[in-house]
Formats: C-alpha cells, sequence, structure tokens
C-alpha cells in the first residue's frame, strides 16, 4: 500500500505571476497551465486542472461563468495528487509561483488499488 496525499491548489481565473514583468505576462500561457507544466517537469503523480462552474473565493461576489469569457475573479483549481514528500519538495521549489494561492490539504488516502 502507498499513502498519497492530495492538496488543492485555489486561484482566479485572472491570476498572474508577480515575479515576471507586465510586459512578459502577455505573451505566457495562464496561470493553471504554468502549474500544469511545473507539475509534470516534477514527475507528479497526477494533476488536475478543474474549472470551476459557479462559485466565490474569500467572500467576494459569487462569480457564475456563464460567459464565453470568464471574469478575472473566477475561481479555479489545480488538485496534485502524490506523496506528501514529493509534493512538499515541489511546492518549496515553487514557493514565488504560489505566494498569493490558498492550499489546502483535502485528504490522506491509502491506495487500495490501482
Amino acid at each position: 500500500m502507498k499513502t498519497l496525499t492530495t492538496i488543492r491548489i485555489y486561484f482566479e481565473y485572472g491570476k498572474k505571476r508577480k515575479d515576471v514583468p507586465f510586459w512578459k505576462t502577455l505573451h505566457q500561457s495562464d496561470f493553471a497551465t504554468q502549474i500544469l507544466k511545473k507539475a509534470k517537469a516534477s514527475n507528479l503523480k497526477q494533476v488536475l486542472h478543474f474549472n470551476v462552474s459557479k462559485g466565490y473565493l474569500d467572500s467576494q461576489n459569487m462569480n457564475w461563468g456563464l460567459n464565453d469569457i470568464q471574469h478575472i475573479n473566477h475561481p479555479q483549481i489545480i488538485e496534485i495528487t502524490d506523496s506528501l514528500e514529493k509534493i512538499n519538495a515541489f511546492l518549496t521549489l515553487e514557493k514565488v509561483l504560489f505566494e498569493d494561492t490558498a492550499i489546502y490539504v483535502v485528504q490522506n488516502e491509502i491506495l487500495l488499488k490501482s
């Protein structure tokens, strides 16, 4: 049996990196894609991006997600599953990327069958 940890990273659709000049953010991938690429390069077991249909973060106004173009405050979620050690190593390595995000451990589970 292998113990897995799952974390969720909550952020707004319009989130940009603060360590990158504004003009560079115009040509970079969105925040979720950056996380996915960096997680894949770190060889994490599983990483998923959820586009929230409705919701809000930090007591902001409700975002319904009904338009073709998302509001910049619309909630997004990245879920990462792997060993706690690998996840912590990844978060430490990319700590600048995750400065203004909310990160929660949502479950600890034992993998019974794969």
